[in-house]
């Protein structure tokens, strides 16, 4: 069961990450029940992000928003998260 305990980690770490994007009123481009998550950001604010954090740019919305792709893993620290959403929500202006 070791994989499952894993992924259920992962899955946690990602339900805190999509749980706080709906809060900051984000739109997400897909309803991911996994480790992947894709909010749609204005690209403002992921070149912000991108000061502390790298992860992939999915698709562009439209010229000035982008959905990317945020991922975690069995080893992704809940700190992290925390502090990834602390910064989310500054740049969100939340």
């Amino acid at each position: 069961d070791l994989y499952l305990q894993l992924a259920l980690h992962a899955n946690k770490m990602a339900a805190l990450i999509r749980k706080t994007c709906r809060e900051i009123g984000l739109k997400m481009l897909y309803d991911s029940p996994s480790n992947q998550q894709f909010p749609i950001l204005a690209n403002e604010q992921i070149k912000q992000l991108e000061e502390s954090y790298s992860f992939a740019h999915i698709r562009p919305m439209d010229h000035n928003h982008t959905a990317i792709r945020i991922c975690t893993s069995w080893a992704t620290r809940e700190e992290d998260v925390q502090q990834l959403l602390a910064d989310l929500k500054l740049v969100v202006g939340e």
